[in-house]
């Protein structure tokens, strides 16, 4: 799992000067209309040929600046970040310049859009660090200084906006003094306030950068430790279905051998060797149902039956395995009974494993059933699945229990002390053949009172049917 890396500082305030630089077009789009609103509107006196002129200089810079961050933005990476600092501070700086000319052009200290330097600030306080944004307040606030305090002495001509603002304000010393205070005051406010926010956000989205690459990291850490957990899984699978494999002949040959000498077939033997035998055929053929079950879970824990799929009724499959297991049922005192719809549909299934899962769940309901007991077998529709239930009057499991019985040889205390034998693979067998087959396995069951499985595989549709029927 990869993720990009934040961008560097310089890559980020190269972005964001870009966002400056849009903004000014919308800004010199602002200054035409106010200047021709007015002019036509308000029929009030102005520079305009000097107005514009000052616009015209705004647009042209903004324009060969707009340039030079498409430029820039190829190699922002590798951009220093205090040359793309200084490139920031160096477009506020004429921001400010022209703010000033303008405002001269346009009333000077009478002009109240004065108070358009705050824009200015909050800008600042955004791409600039703390120091540069007070150097750039300082520095607005001395060119409206130097632009009042020159009208006032009559080095600088005035441009007053007749008909719209009071006359003759620019040559009040006390006026101009107070606007300037009130000027400078309130950049310095503003300054002290955007760049405490700005701060705080910029620590906070650093923050979260770094959170964000930590988490990014741990999560490449458990994705390699998850694919490193399914290869030693897929490992032990093949080990054990390999092993499975090899074994089961030998073992078969081991039973044969000794149900044939138990048949009489090789003379006859005495009784205490013939209880010997009988011992270690009924030994070898716990081994060979161990050495079977491993082998079914293998092939399901490996999804390697795809090439077994195909249409089959979950409805025949445990009416088979029900008729197969009334002479169990009857041996244990156990009463068997079934409600199997046969029209429940198809699934896209395996035989053979599905055949396991359900013999597996009757011959468990049976086992810890006791005697005058009763096992169900339904087998229904609903919700889009085909649900098999085997229900049973058992000894139940403990509810501590519950979420281990389907571990590989796990068995709950109780099935262990109503019966010795048993390998623990019954149920694992279960969940992994369901699950082989998109389905899942569920588990309800009160100790002392009976527990009931629910299995709910995937109903093949009609379309599904029609266009897999070929297959095999």
């Amino acid at each position: 799992m990869h993720r990009q890396s934040a961008l560097p500082a310089s890559a980020e305030l190269v972005e964001r000067v870009d966002w400056l630089i849009r903004l000014r077009w919308v800004a010199i789009l602002g200054v035409i209309v106010t200047i021709e609103g007015v002019r036509r509107s308000l029929h009030a006196g102005l520079a305009v040929r000097e107005l514009y002129l000052t616009t015209g200089c705004l647009g042209a810079y903004n324009l060969a600046f707009f340039l030079l961050v498409r430029r820039l933005r190829g190699r922002a990476a590798q951009l220093e970040e205090c040359r793309a600092a200084a490139f920031a501070n160096v477009q506020i700086s004429l921001d400010l310049l022209a703010l000033a000319v303008l405002l001269h052009f346009s009333g000077g200290i009478e002009n109240p859009f004065a108070s358009y330097f705050v824009f200015h600030v909050i800008i600042a306080s955004i791409l600039l660090s703390r120091r540069a944004t007070y150097a750039q307040v300082t520095l607005g606030l001395a060119l409206m200084s130097a632009v009042s305090l020159s009208e006032y002495a009559g080095v600088l001509k005035h441009y007053p906006v007749v008909g719209f603002w009071g006359q003759g304000a620019y040559r009040d010393g006390t006026l101009v003094a107070a606007r300037l205070f009130v000027l400078g005051t309130t950049l310095f406010l503003s300054a002290f306030m955007a760049t405490g926010i700005a701060a705080h956000l910029r620590s906070r989205e650093q923050e979260t950068v770094l959170l964000s690459d930590d988490v990014a990291r741990k999560a490449a850490m458990l994705e390699a430790a998850y694919e490193k957990l399914s290869g030693t899984d897929r490992t032990k699978s093949q080990y054990m279905r390999k092993v499975s494999h090899e074994l089961r002949g030998p073992l078969g040959t081991i039973q044969t051998g000794l149900r044939a000498v138990l048949d009489g077939l090789t003379g006859e033997v005495s009784q205490r060797s013939r209880d010997v035998i009988a011992r270690a055929e009924r030994r070898a053929g716990e081994l060979a149902q161990v050495t079977q079950d491993l082998l079914v879970l293998s092939r399901a824990r490996e999804a390697r039956l795809d090439a077994q799929m195909s249409d089959i009724g979950p409805a025949a499959i445990a009416s088979a395995v029900v008729e197969e297991m009334k002479a169990a049922a009857e041996g244990a005192g156990v009463s068997l009974l079934a409600e199997i719809s046969p029209d429940v549909g198809q699934v896209r299934g395996d035989a053979t494993g599905l055949q396991q899962m359900v013999g597996n769940l009757v011959s468990n309901a049976i086992r810890y059933t006791p005697r005058q007991g009763w096992v169900f077998v339904r087998v229904t529709t609903a919700s889009g699945t085909v649900r098999v239930e085997v229900e049973d009057t058992g000894i139940g499991i403990p509810e501590e229990e519950k979420e281990r019985i389907f571990e590989e040889f796990y068995r709950a205390a109780n099935a262990r002390e109503h019966a010795s034998d048993g390998t623990g693979l019954g149920l694992s067998i279960v969940k992994a053949v369901a699950e082989q087959h998109g389905g899942s396995v569920s588990v309800d069951s009160t100790v002392g009172k009976g527990t009931r499985f629910t299995v709910d595989l995937p109903l093949l549709s009609v379309s599904d049917c029609g266009t897999n029927r070929g297959v095999n």
